[in-house]
Parts: C-alpha cells; sequence; structure tokens
C-alpha cells in the first residue's frame, strides 16, 4: 500500500497554514492500519530520507537491543527474530549552517519505549519528515535547523516492537529481557521504569517481573536503557547535572540551561513533565509548567504533572525524571491519541495535526528553554507587499498561550509568568537575533497606541526599494517587562524587481525605528538592544 504523509499545520504561531506531501516509494505498514509504518518500513523510509537530503539528515547506530545482546534467546512460544536489532539515532540539523555542532541547541525526541503504542514513531516520524520537507522553504523551521540539532529515537525498545506487531493480541509493552514470573509469559522490564533516578521508588513501578511496570533487576540494568541514557548523556552538557541528584531535588537548574528532551507516548491525551515519581512540584516549576501549558495552547492535553489537577498516579525510575533530574535538562512527554493500536482516521484528522505544531514550537525554544519560555510569544505574524511597501504586522503575546487552559477549565488560574507587559518587539532583517552582532540592523515595531499591556499588536512598514532583490529572512522576537525575550519567529519576504525599484524617498521605514546595534535611531534617541533580561505510564486496559 502506497504511504502517502500529509502534514497539516496549523497557523497559530506565526506557523503558515500548509500542506507537505512526502512522496514516498511504498513502505509497509502495520496491517489494517495504513496510516502507521510498520517497524521495518519506517526504518527504510528514514533510511531512504537520510540517503536523499545527506546535508540535513543522519543515522547512527547507536547501541543494541537485548536479544542482540543475548543471541539465541528464545521463550519457547513467540517467534522471536534471531539476532535482535540496532537502535539507530537520527540528527536533523542544517549542515550548511554556520553554526557548527558545539554551537546549536541539541533537542533529543524518543518513541517507542512501549511496545504495543503504534502511533508515536509515526508521529515523531511525520515530525522528522516535515522538518526536512521545510527547510528552505519555511522559515521557522530553517531557523531552528540552523541553530538546533533535533536527534530522535524512533524505537528505543525495538525488540518489543517487533513483538508487538507480530502479536497484536498480546499487547506487548516490555523488552523481551526473559525474567519469568511462575511460568507466565508476561516477562521483560519495563524501560520507563529503569532509570537511574528514583528507581523502584515505592508505589512507582512494580517489584514483580510479570507486572507491566516491572522495573527490571537494578537500574539501566536494560541494554535499550543503557543505550538510550548514554546517548543523552554524550549528547547534553555535562556542566548542567547535579552532583547528587537523589538528594538535590529542591536545588533548581536556573535559567541558562540548554536542551530539552521529549518522550512521545500513547494515549490519553496529556502532557507530562517532572516531577513523575511523586506528586509535588520540581524547583524549576513556573518554567515546566509555563512549557506544559504552552503545549496545552496546541493540543488540549491534560496536564500531568506533580501538584496538578490531573496527575494520575506516580512513575519512579521514568525517563522524563531522570533527563530533567539527573541531566539537567527541559523534560517533558506527550500521551497522545484515545488507543495503543491508533485508528487511522483519528491519527490522521486529530492526532497529528494538534501536535505537530507542539513539537515544532517546542524546538524553538531548545537554546534557553526555561528563560524564552517565560518570555512573549509572536503570534499571528503576517507579511504584506503594497505599492512598493513591506507591512509586517504582528501580535505579541505575554500570556494567550499559557494561560488559554485556564480560561478553559475553571481548575487552573493565569500562571505566573504570563501577565507582564511588552516592552519591546523587534524585528531583524536576515540575522538570527541570536547571531546579530553590532553591525546589523533591527526595527523596534510599534503599536498604535504604544506598548502597555501584555497583548499588543505591533507593525512596521520596510521600503521594498531599501532591500536588495531576492528572498530575505525577517527574524522577530518580543520581550516583556521582566526582560525575558520570547521565542524567535520568522518569515520569508521575497523582493522583486519592480518593488526595488518603487521609490519613496530616502526614509527605510514607517512604523518603527531603525538602528544598528548601539548606534543612533533615525528618529532621534540612542536605541541599545535589550539584554535583561504513557508517561508512559499509561497503565494496561
Amino acid at each position: 500500500m502506497n504511504l502517502q504523509l500529509c502534514l497539516t499545520l496549523l497557523a497559530t504561531t506565526a506557523i503558515s497554514i500548509s500542506t507537505i506531501v512526502v512522496d514516498a516509494k511504498t513502505y509497509a505498514t502495520i496491517p489494517n492500519h495504513s496510516c502507521l509504518r510498520s517497524m521495518d518500513g519506517m526504518m527504510e523510509s528514514m533510511t531512504d530520507l537520510a540517503s536523499a537530503h545527506p546535508n540535513l539528515v543522519t543515522i547512527t547506530d547507536i547501541g543494541d537491543s537485548w536479544l542482540k545482546n543475548n543471541v539465541g534467546r528464545h521463550d519457547g512460544v513467540h517467534e522471536i527474530p534471531d539476532g535482535g536489532y540496532d537502535i539507530y539515532a537520527l540528527n536533523i540539523t542544517a549542515g550548511d549552517s554556520a553554526r557548527l555542532s558545539n554551537d546549536k541547541g541539541k533537542m533529543l525526541i524518543t518513541s517507542g519505549v512501549h511496545a504495543r503504542e503504534w502511533a508515536p514513531p509515526e508521529l515523531l516520524a511525520r515530525f522528522i519528515e516535515q522538518l526536512v520537507n521545510g527547510y528552505n522553504s519555511d522559515a521557522d523551521i530553517t531557523s531552528i535547523l540552523q541553530h538546533t540539532e533535533v536527534h530522535a529515537i524512533l524505537y528505543v525498545n525495538p525488540d518489543g516492537r517487533f513483538v508487538s506487531e507480530k502479536y497484536p493480541e498480546l499487547y506487548w509493552r516490555k523488552n523481551m529481557h526473559p525474567i519469568r514470573c511462575g511460568g507466565g509469559m508476561e516477562y521483560g522490564v519495563d524501560i520507563n521504569r529503569n532509570s537511574d533516578f528514583m528507581f523502584a521508588k515505592d508505589g512507582g513501578s512494580s517489584n514483580h517481573p510479570c507486572d507491566d511496570d516491572y522495573h527490571g533487576p537494578s537500574p539501566e540494568s536494560e541494554p535499550e536503557s543503557q543505550t538510550l541514557m548514554n546517548y543523552a548523556r554524550n549528547l547534553f552538557p555535562e556542566s548542567q547535572r547535579k552532583s547528587d541528584p537523589a538528594n538535590q531535588l529542591d536545588v533548581p537548574l536556573g535559567e541558562e540551561i540548554m536542551g530539552m528532551y521529549i518522550d512521545i507516548h500513547a494515549s490519553g491525551g496529556y502532557v507530562y513533565y517532572p516531577w513523575g515519581h511523586e506528586d509535588s512540584r520540581s524547583p524549576d516549576d513556573d518554567a515546566l509548567q509555563a512549557l506544559g501549558r504552552k503545549m496545552n495552547y496546541f493540543n488540549g492535553y491534560k496536564l500531568w504533572a506533580g501538584d496538578q489537577p490531573d496527575f494520575l498516579y506516580a512513575a519512579s525510575g521514568d525517563i522524563s525524571d531522570y533527563m530533567y533530574g539527573a541531566l539537567g535538562v527541559a523534560s517533558l512527554g506527550f500521551e497522545i491519541g484515545s488507543d495503543f493500536q491508533q485508528n487511522c482516521n483519528e491519527f490522521e484528522d486529530e492526532v497529528v495535526p494538534i501536535n505537530l505544531p507542539a513539537l515544532l514550537y517546542a524546538a524553538k525554544n531548545v537554546a534557553k528553554p526555561f528563560s524564552t519560555i517565560k518570555g512573549p510569544d509572536v503570534l499571528d505574524l503576517s507579511v504584506r507587499h503594497v505599492n512598493g511597501d513591506v507591512r509586517v504586522s504582528a501580535h505579541a503575546s505575554d500570556g494567550k498561550m499559557v494561560n488559554k487552559i485556564a480560561t478553559d477549565s475553571t481548575d487552573f488560574q493565569e500562571h505566573v509568568t504570563g501577565g507582564q507587559g511588552i516592552s519591546e518587539v523587534r524585528i531583524f532583517l536576515d540575522v538570527h537575533p541570536d547571531d546579530a552582532t553590532d553591525s546589523d540592523i533591527s526595527y523596534e515595531m510599534e503599536a498604535l497606541d504604544g506598548l502597555d499591556s501584555s497583548e499588543e499588536t505591533v507593525g512596521i512598514v520596510l521600503r521594498a526599494s531599501t532591500l536588495s532583490v531576492g528572498r530575505h529572512t525577517l527574524f522577530l522576537q518580543a520581550t516583556d517587562s521582566d526582560g525575558y525575550k520570547g521565542p524567535v519567529s520568522s518569515v520569508y519576504v521575497d523582493i522583486t524587481d519592480i518593488e526595488a525599484r518603487t521609490r519613496h524617498g530616502k526614509t527605510a521605514l514607517r512604523g518603527g525605528r531603525s538602528t544598528r546595534r548601539n548606534n543612533t535611531s533615525e528618529r532621534g534617541g540612542s536605541t541599545r538592544r535589550n539584554r535583561t533580561s504513557e508517561r508512559g505510564r499509561t497503565k494496561s486496559p
């Protein structure tokens, strides 16, 4: 069956409404689920994608599954592949970027931790394909890949995935480590309870090998866990880690950390973030809750986190808590859809459209997630060409995204990060704000009645005649009254030869102030650039 992947993007945070079609050859799908590639079909399609786009995608063998580490082990009942599987990671980033790897933000997204959850790898693959196909055609995506490495592990637990696809009636969740329980066949270790952080804490996992949430004999006992954690430890900065994580639970990481981890599971419609091992807030809850709330803005999912109304139960030794508590990065997860073996109608019509924009927005915050997530967002970014003018407008909001959940539910109040006034909205020409130097030009956008609230509509008119013919990139960033700069939104502007020859006098703009950084603006006065600034927890049906 031909697998044609239609990626529908929501226009919510300067993301254009468009449909991206991945014109692929025939790849194997899961029987009766034509929207979900099988594991073999998926890896073949990713290999083809990397071959077609070597400047954007690399695939690395990062480790081996339990069966590959224990060749020849069988349970005498199920058809199990000899030799097990390699575990692969993809790195999606712009190879032609001026930034080297050490200068890029790092994002790690995983799926396939729990074998029976069929939709998460497909959603992650769609996101990968969206990034690849959007490079050099979508300004936001291009900016992300030039400044960020998006690492993805589609199948953390490939042995279990094989069994789940081969025997769907088993709803196999764990890996294939044959730790028996009285002769029963529900063996294996839950990879999402096997992390070396709050391992086997009372009430958050099981000591019994037949249980779905069996934590294993010891922390990181499983090769799948070791492979994932070793990859993450090599990816994220060691300088951000606490010296004694288990005894420093109340010590915040601060706002200067880099990096983000997302784990995609099914099902139920939740966004989760630390803490998960207990029903209490982490010391960085202001930032993590803002991140969770802004994910809710896109997908409407409930928040499963400490001290929240929808905290269902504790999960100790889970991957999300480990990434935040032990490795010191922003961490969260999704529980997508309504079923482990998700039907295609709901997947295409609901799961994909609400979660791809959420992942894209998260990727815009990777460089300093605990800082930019507290800043204002640029929404409804619009560019119009009118008689030689380039008219740019946008809505800068400090509260719309983070407080949507409070508008929708009486269980929530407005968040502490969402009520500050907008102090500046700046637009940069052909240079990302993080790369801007003193010689680069930027413009301060203006509101009709001045910047005096947390919700502002701003605009500026650029003279096309002052710009060279061809494509330009405009980067917008808003700052609030507490000095927090929000994520950068970007848009392409194409200047034609006719526009470039249209003359309106010598002025480069209207409705804004132009400045070379630290130089005097055209309208007088010095303008300086502001430097302030399931859960994997779903149980068996």
